[in-house]
């Protein structure tokens, strides 16, 4: 019982996600997922120990349902930046000669594409035609540098 409400909520957070990604808020996927996301695991969290009280079966539930949305984010943020996955979704509507998929992924343009989800996510901002660090990339920036050197990736 525990897990099947863990899979109805988290089945209605990716109902809810995909109306958010439809509205023209200025987020990106996973902010958007944890905008729909978080309050949803908060009241599964309330209803699941109001349920089943401090058991494992209570328990149960909200260590599943973080598993299921963990999973989710992984899967739509490995999907968008894949160049794997962008081809196959390109050649599914038609066959494309190799040269114009070469094209496609020419490195310039790969820059240019990254550079743009990073200014279309407030990382970065274009001043007098120069790219500049927003404060939000810095502060992401700073976590990521964090989280490298805890790993064991080296510095910065």
């Amino acid at each position: 019982m525990a897990i099947l409400l863990a899979i109805v909520v988290f089945a209605f957070a990716i109902l809810l996600h995909g109306l958010a990604m439809r509205s023209p808020m200025r987020l990106d996927s996973v902010r958007r997922f944890l905008l729909v996301g978080i309050p949803l695991g908060l009241a599964l969290a309330a209803a699941s120990l109001n349920l089943f009280g401090f058991t494992v079966q209570g328990f149960a539930a909200i260590a599943f349902y973080a598993l299921l949305c963990e999973l989710y984010m992984f899967s739509f943020t490995l999907v968008l930046s894949s160049i794997s996955a962008t081809l196959l979704i390109m050649l599914r509507n038609e066959p494309i000669d190799t040269r114009a998929l070469a094209s496609v992924y020419d490195p310039e343009e790969m820059v240019q594409l990254r550079l743009n989800r990073l200014l279309n996510n407030g990382f970065l901002d274009k001043v007098q035609g120069q790219l500049i660090v927003t404060a939000q990339g810095m502060n992401y920036h700073r976590a990521f540098t964090t989280l490298r050197v805890f790993f064991g990736h080296g510095h910065g």
